[in-house]
């Protein structure tokens, strides 16, 4: 059986397009991409011009893109393919560091997904294959949502309305994502950021792309968005994102405040930070005084964490299949029963002021 997300040995091969000006990029990457099943290269760009013209030409599957190409054009070559031609594009980007800003802004115009290009210390090529081969896997589920063009993009206007009357301070919304999540965290953030009340979000992201992240989301938002840091208290008008890295993010309510933990230990659900990490430690702390959203992404972090919210009181809530780059921790919570909700990606804002709202009225009425 192959594993989720991967081409079936009897299928055709996934064709994939590698765009980078590195020659020895291109044969290191080729060789690992023909010698992982169900995919094969069928051609190599060393320039964005190059890359747009093959993409016309050789009608890849999907395509891996270096950011750093002569003149600098990698991300106005993904605009462009996501503007006028959309398919999966996997950015294979420099380790952490300068190239970060650069990777988030790739991500969120609607990039896949993205990895580091091996440094030979922290990021080995043993590293490297491992997650090329996985990136792929999860470029090649998510090929259907672009045979539709996307219309979720940054530039949506933001959704203006009159602030929620919140009954009690522990009012929280907790947000996991993976694949696909950068933009689509983005949307539902901005679309709650009147409500004015604490949240936390996991992303799957390594260490060095999170306080990017959250810095993008502050500017997106207006919001007061850091990266999590051991003791940090939420207040209304904050939200904070679990940094990448060997430490899951805990929400505690502590005499009152909420607090964030961050503590080390072993993967969860494949992942550190883990989505069910931190909406277990919802659900024994806030129960019904949270809501859970999962949203896009591959495999099922989040799904068992958001069935303990919804069994704790929490409203729950997942984005909806056909609004995902990949529809598989929002299904995996479906199928546990963990919500009865499912929402377009841009109606999830909307959905949540509701249930905030009704649950105010509740307690006031």
């Amino acid at each position: 059986m192959s594993p989720i997300g991967s081409p079936s040995a009897s299928a055709a091969p996934v064709r994939v397009l590698v765009v980078d000006d590195s020659v020895l990029m291109q044969k290191l990457m080729t060789q690992i991409i023909d010698g992982a099943p169900g995919f094969k290269v069928i051609g190599v760009a060393g320039s964005a011009e190059e890359g747009w013209d093959a993409i016309q030409e050789l009608r890849p599957d999907v395509v891996t893109l270096d950011l750093e190409l002569p003149g600098r054009h990698g991300l106005k070559l993904l605009a462009r393919v996501l503007k006028q031609d959309p398919l999966p594009v996997l950015i294979v980007s420099a380790f952490g560091g300068p190239g970060a800003d650069n990777t988030i802004q790739a991500l969120e115009l609607g990039a896949i997904d993205f990895i580091e290009k091996p440094d030979g210390s922290t990021n080995t090529l043993e590293s490297f294959m491992r997650h090329l081969v996985g990136a792929l896997q999860r470029a090649s589920a998510s090929r259907r949502m672009f045979a539709v063009r996307r219309e979720v993009a940054p530039a949506r206007p933001v959704v203006t309305r009159e602030p929620a009357r919140v009954a009690g301070r522990a009012s929280f919304i907790a947000i996991g994502a993976s694949t696909g999540g950068v933009p689509a965290v983005q949307v539902v953030m901005r679309d709650l950021a009147h409500l004015r009340i604490p949240i936390a979000v996991v992303q799957h992201m390594p260490p060095g792309y999170t306080a990017k992240f959250a810095a993008r989301l502050a500017a997106a938002t207006g919001l007061d968005v850091r990266e999590a840091s051991d003791g940090e208290r939420l207040k209304p008008g904050m939200a904070v994102v679990a940094p990448g890295g060997a430490r899951h993010l805990e929400i505690e309510d502590r005499r009152g405040e909420l607090t964030c933990v961050l503590r080390e230990g072993p993967l969860v659900s494949g992942h550190s930070p883990s989505v069910d990490v931190m909406f277990h430690s919802v659900a024994r702390n806030l129960g019904p005084q949270s809501v859970g959203v999962l949203l896009t992404g591959m495999g099922r972090d989040g799904a068992d964490g958001l069935l303990a919210m919804r069994k704790a009181g929490a409203e729950t809530l997942i984005q909806s299949g056909e609004t995902c780059v990949v529809n598989g921790m929002p299904k995996a919570a479906f199928e546990i029963g963990a919500t009865e909700r499912v929402v377009a990606l841009d109606q999830i804002g909307a959905a949540v002021s509701n249930l905030i709202g009704e649950r105010s009225h509740q307690r006031t009425a």
